[in-house]
Protein backbone atom coordinates (compact mmCIF):
# COMPACT_ATOMS: atom_id res chain seq x y z
CA UNK A 1 0.00 0.00 0.00
CA UNK A 2 1.36 3.69 -0.95
CA UNK A 3 1.99 6.49 1.68
CA UNK A 4 -1.10 8.33 0.03
CA UNK A 5 -2.68 5.51 0.56
CA UNK A 6 -2.09 4.96 4.08
CA UNK A 7 -2.30 8.43 5.08
CA UNK A 8 -6.27 8.61 3.53
CA UNK A 9 -6.76 5.84 6.51
CA UNK A 10 -5.44 7.90 9.13
CA UNK A 11 -8.50 9.67 11.40
CA UNK A 12 -7.92 13.33 12.18
CA UNK A 13 -6.71 12.51 15.95
CA UNK A 14 -4.09 10.27 14.66
CA UNK A 15 -2.84 12.83 11.91
CA UNK A 16 -2.47 15.68 14.73
CA UNK A 17 -1.03 13.57 16.97
CA UNK A 18 1.67 12.60 14.37
CA UNK A 19 2.04 16.47 13.42
CA UNK A 20 2.66 17.17 17.73
CA UNK A 21 5.13 14.76 17.66
CA UNK A 22 7.21 16.21 14.52
CA UNK A 23 6.79 19.56 15.83
CA UNK A 24 9.64 21.12 17.72
CA UNK A 25 12.14 19.10 15.30
CA UNK A 26 10.88 15.90 16.79
CA UNK A 27 11.72 16.33 20.20
CA UNK A 28 9.85 13.16 22.40
CA UNK A 29 6.23 14.10 23.54
CA UNK A 30 7.80 13.95 27.32
CA UNK A 31 4.66 11.39 28.92
CA UNK A 32 1.09 10.79 28.30
CA UNK A 33 -0.01 13.96 30.09
CA UNK A 34 1.52 16.60 28.13
CA UNK A 35 0.17 14.59 25.30
CA UNK A 36 -3.30 14.86 26.78
CA UNK A 37 -2.27 18.69 27.49
CA UNK A 38 -1.13 20.11 24.40
CA UNK A 39 -3.52 17.85 22.19
CA UNK A 40 -5.78 19.58 24.71
CA UNK A 41 -4.70 23.10 23.81
CA UNK A 42 -5.03 22.57 20.05
CA UNK A 43 -8.52 20.83 20.40
CA UNK A 44 -9.36 24.40 21.76
CA UNK A 45 -8.79 25.96 18.64
CA UNK A 46 -9.79 22.85 16.18
CA UNK A 47 -13.73 22.35 16.65
CA UNK A 48 -13.21 19.49 14.54
CA UNK A 49 -10.63 18.12 16.90
CA UNK A 50 -12.50 19.05 19.89
CA UNK A 51 -15.35 16.76 18.63
CA UNK A 52 -13.39 13.68 17.68
CA UNK A 53 -11.49 14.03 20.97
CA UNK A 54 -14.27 14.70 23.54
CA UNK A 55 -12.56 16.11 26.55
CA UNK A 56 -13.87 15.19 30.21
CA UNK A 57 -12.60 16.19 33.71
CA UNK A 58 -10.42 13.29 35.34
CA UNK A 59 -8.34 12.93 38.20
CA UNK A 60 -5.58 14.99 35.81
CA UNK A 61 -7.51 17.61 34.39
CA UNK A 62 -8.74 17.04 30.76
CA UNK A 63 -8.27 13.49 29.76
CA UNK A 64 -9.23 12.23 26.08
CA UNK A 65 -9.97 8.33 26.20
CA UNK A 66 -10.28 8.51 21.99
CA UNK A 67 -6.73 10.28 22.46
CA UNK A 68 -5.53 7.21 24.43
CA UNK A 69 -6.86 4.87 22.19
CA UNK A 70 -5.12 6.48 18.99
CA UNK A 71 -1.81 6.72 20.17
CA UNK A 72 -2.07 3.05 20.84
CA UNK A 73 -3.15 2.40 17.06
CA UNK A 74 -0.35 4.37 16.21
CA UNK A 75 1.82 2.32 18.19
CA UNK A 76 0.52 -0.60 17.38
CA UNK A 77 0.82 -0.33 13.80
CA UNK A 78 4.61 1.23 13.88
CA UNK A 79 4.26 4.84 13.42
CA UNK A 80 4.88 5.98 16.86
CA UNK A 81 6.91 4.38 19.85
CA UNK A 82 6.90 5.01 23.56
CA UNK A 83 10.83 4.80 25.07
CA UNK A 84 10.83 5.29 28.87
CA UNK A 85 7.57 8.00 29.25
CA UNK A 86 8.08 9.71 25.97
CA UNK A 87 6.29 9.48 22.35
CA UNK A 88 8.02 9.61 19.52
CA UNK A 89 8.00 9.08 15.50
CA UNK A 90 9.38 6.25 14.41
CA UNK A 91 11.21 6.59 10.98
CA UNK A 92 7.83 5.91 9.29
CA UNK A 93 5.63 7.95 11.18
CA UNK A 94 7.69 10.99 10.48
CA UNK A 95 7.44 10.00 6.64
CA UNK A 96 3.47 10.31 7.74
CA UNK A 97 3.67 13.65 9.59
CA UNK A 98 5.37 15.14 6.71
CA UNK A 99 2.91 14.13 4.33
CA UNK A 100 -0.08 14.79 6.39
CA UNK A 101 1.84 18.47 7.01
CA UNK A 102 1.17 18.96 3.49
CA UNK A 103 -2.58 19.13 3.64
CA UNK A 104 -2.56 22.12 6.16
CA UNK A 105 -2.57 25.49 6.04
CA UNK A 106 0.80 27.19 7.52
CA UNK A 107 -1.51 28.72 10.35
CA UNK A 108 -2.49 25.01 11.89
CA UNK A 109 1.16 23.62 11.51
CA UNK A 110 2.02 26.65 13.63
CA UNK A 111 -0.45 26.05 16.09
CA UNK A 112 0.78 22.55 16.50
CA UNK A 113 4.20 24.35 16.93
CA UNK A 114 3.48 26.80 19.03
CA UNK A 115 1.39 24.71 21.50
CA UNK A 116 4.17 21.62 21.20
CA UNK A 117 7.22 24.42 22.51
CA UNK A 118 5.00 26.11 24.64
CA UNK A 119 4.11 23.19 27.29
CA UNK A 120 6.38 20.53 26.33
CA UNK A 121 9.20 21.51 28.35
CA UNK A 122 7.17 22.38 31.54
CA UNK A 123 7.75 20.28 34.81
CA UNK A 124 4.32 18.63 35.75
CA UNK A 125 3.08 20.75 38.65
CA UNK A 126 3.55 23.55 35.64
CA UNK A 127 1.94 21.78 33.46
CA UNK A 128 -1.04 20.99 35.34
CA UNK A 129 -0.94 24.76 36.87
CA UNK A 130 -1.26 26.20 33.34
CA UNK A 131 -4.34 23.46 32.56
CA UNK A 132 -6.00 23.65 35.64
CA UNK A 133 -6.03 27.68 36.36
CA UNK A 134 -6.50 28.30 32.70
CA UNK A 135 -9.35 26.04 32.31
CA UNK A 136 -11.10 24.92 35.67
CA UNK A 137 -13.88 23.68 34.33
CA UNK A 138 -11.71 20.52 33.86
CA UNK A 139 -10.43 20.48 37.56
CA UNK A 140 -13.86 19.00 39.27
CA UNK A 141 -12.57 15.65 39.36
CA UNK A 142 -8.71 16.54 40.15
CA UNK A 143 -7.13 15.24 42.05
CA UNK A 144 -4.12 17.54 42.53
CA UNK A 145 -5.45 20.90 42.22
CA UNK A 146 -5.93 21.09 46.67
CA UNK A 147 -1.94 20.23 46.13
CA UNK A 148 -1.53 23.27 43.13
CA UNK A 149 -3.55 25.49 45.39
CA UNK A 150 -0.56 26.78 48.02
CA UNK A 151 1.61 27.10 45.21
CA UNK A 152 -0.18 28.66 42.48
CA UNK A 153 1.82 32.19 42.67
CA UNK A 154 5.19 30.45 42.75
CA UNK A 155 4.24 28.27 39.86
CA UNK A 156 2.64 31.45 37.75
CA UNK A 157 5.83 33.37 38.76
CA UNK A 158 8.11 30.66 36.87
CA UNK A 159 5.93 30.37 33.94
CA UNK A 160 6.43 34.09 33.41
CA UNK A 161 10.27 33.01 34.41
CA UNK A 162 10.00 30.69 31.43
CA UNK A 163 8.89 33.56 29.03
CA UNK A 164 5.47 31.05 28.79
CA UNK A 165 2.74 33.60 29.86
CA UNK A 166 2.57 37.16 29.60
CA UNK A 167 1.04 39.09 32.44
CA UNK A 168 -2.73 38.10 32.28
CA UNK A 169 -2.33 34.83 31.88
CA UNK A 170 0.29 34.59 34.20
CA UNK A 171 -1.91 36.73 36.67
CA UNK A 172 -5.38 34.14 35.81
CA UNK A 173 -3.31 31.07 37.09
CA UNK A 174 -1.83 32.52 40.21
CA UNK A 175 -4.91 34.09 41.31
CA UNK A 176 -4.76 37.90 41.35
CA UNK A 177 -5.18 41.02 39.17
CA UNK A 178 -2.79 42.20 36.79
CA UNK A 179 -1.40 44.60 39.34
CA UNK A 180 -1.01 42.20 41.83
CA UNK A 181 0.87 39.76 39.82
CA UNK A 182 3.56 42.44 38.52
CA UNK A 183 3.70 42.83 42.06
CA UNK A 184 4.55 39.84 42.89
CA UNK A 185 7.08 39.43 39.79
CA UNK A 186 9.10 42.73 41.29
CA UNK A 187 9.28 40.98 44.82
CA UNK A 188 10.58 37.82 43.07
CA UNK A 189 13.05 40.32 40.94
CA UNK A 190 11.59 38.30 37.58
CA UNK A 191 12.33 41.42 34.95
CA UNK A 192 8.92 42.85 33.37
CA UNK A 193 8.17 42.38 29.40
CA UNK A 194 4.60 42.72 27.82
CA UNK A 195 2.47 40.30 25.93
Amino acid sequence: MRPSEVLERLNLVQKSALLLAMAASGKPVRGKLWFQKEMFLLAKSRPDLSEELAYEPSLMGPLSDALDWNLDQLEAVGLMERRDSTFRLTDEGEEYARLASRNLEPSKIQSVEEIKVLLNDLSKDELLAFIYFLYPEMTVESEELQGLLPRRKELAASLYAKGKVGLERGAAIAGLDVQGYAALLRRRGIPRYSE
